[in-house]
């Protein structure tokens, strides 16, 4: 193993070592984090891992796994950012530093507009990561369902790893709006994660899952889809037949069955979903173009202009042109109309409705279809 400061991509051989740095300070466990993440840490695709290596042993590590999201009408390349750890003895030489613009670099060469990762906001603030999305958070209890019958989990079947249910499963993931695409081998790998129970309701109703944590008497829906009275029928199964001190369920804010969880709920709360790294503010707007085209639209606005954005330091900016009917988006050399520094970015384009609302105010566009939706569910966190 060669002696150097300097990032460079992990290899096969790597795996071993670089996961037992991973597992001392995220996992403590048989498999640790290759059986906590599977789609994240999977030796054959050694190339999502980046490490240093310093003393003959590895000390850094920081992962960017592509993602492609699913935003409604378009989709958007982003990679998320896991693993970020460095050997306890060598903290204070820059080294995640210099793992995270190893990536940004390549990023920027592969074209890749966004970003996104979890942790410490002010620890992130400075490599350009800020809160974005909102999320939702509710307690279902018991006394949600009094009065109704004891289900009787005829319809109910626990998900383990059949390939007919499996493909029932992707069927109804495969129709929320915000979401990361998955293939088969995906979807098996997700619902196949360690920690994670799925359960499956298929009734006259239409089909609906609820995928939650297991490990403890205090569980979190973590993912679930499908018909509404599926979702209610399996959250009363849970209810009845788990000895639980308390449920909770994460919530993107514009989901359908978001009323279901509303209206089953003791407590609920909103917090920031994750933080987002603007990387390329042009294509970033290209993908979401189908998203902003039918919020304006839905809103009944009639007004017709445009708005040049810009991100500061890069060169090209982006222009957004609205009518009744249509909205388009387009690179530009123009002067932007309103340039942002890359935290004011995110937060304009992704922030809580309240964040630079004074700056939304100052163009219909943006007033109307800000801010953009997105979502990651909770299994797929990198």
């Amino acid at each position: 193993m060669t002696d150097t400061d300097s990032p460079r991509l992990a290899t096969e051989d790597d795996f071993p070592q670089m996961m037992a740095l991973l597992d001392r300070y995220f996992a403590y466990e048989r498999g640790g984090m290759a059986a906590r993440l599977p789609f994240c840490y999977d030796p054959e695709r050694s190339d999502r891992h980046a490490i240093v290596e310093k003393d003959g042993r590895i000390v850094g590590h920081v992962a960017a796994i592509p993602q492609t999201l699913a935003v409604g009408e378009g989709t958007v390349e982003c990679w998320g950012i896991g693993g970020v750890a460095t050997d306890r003895r060598y903290r204070g030489n820059g080294y995640m530093s210099r793992l995270l613009e190893f990536w940004f670099d390549r990023m920027d060469d592969a074209g890749v507009p966004l970003s996104e990762l979890s942790g410490n906001r002010q620890r992130y603030n400075h490599f350009g990561f800020e809160n974005a999305g909102a999320e939702l958070r509710y307690t279902v209890t018991e006394r949600s369902f009094a009065g109704t019958p004891e289900p009787s989990g005829e319809n109910v079947t626990r998900y383990e790893g059949e390939d007919e249910l499996l493909e029932v499963l992707r069927e109804i993931h495969g129709a929320e709006p915000y979401r990361v695409r998955r293939d088969r081998e995906r979807s098996r790998i997700v619902f196949g994660q360690r920690g994670l129970e799925t359960l499956l309701y298929e009734g006259d109703d239409g089909p609906a899952y609820l995928s939650l944590t297991r490990e403890s008497r205090s569980r979190t829906i973590e993912e679930f889809g499908g018909s509404e009275r599926g979702v209610e029928t399996l959250l009363e199964h849970v209810l009845a037949t788990y000895d639980l001190n308390e449920l909770a369920a994460r919530v993107h804010p514009r989901h359908p069955l978001d009323d279901v969880f509303h209206r089953h709920s003791r407590f609920w709360s909103q917090r920031p979903h994750r933080k987002l790294n603007v990387r390329d503010l042009p294509a970033l707007l290209e993908a979401f173009e189908g998203q902003l085209e039918r919020r304006w639209r839905d809103r009944g606005r009639s007004e017709r202009g445009d708005v040049t954005l810009g991100l500061e330091g890069a060169d090209a900016a982006v222009r957004l042109s609205y009518g009744p009917e249509r909205v388009t988006v387009e690179r530009s050399t123009a002067e932007p109309t309103l340039s942002l520094d890359r935290l004011s970015t995110t937060a304009l384009l992704f922030g809580f409705e309240n964040r630079l609302r004074e700056v939304r105010q100052r163009d219909p566009l943006l007033e109307a279809t800000l801010p953009l939706q997105f979502y990651i569910w909770p299994t797929e966190h990198v």
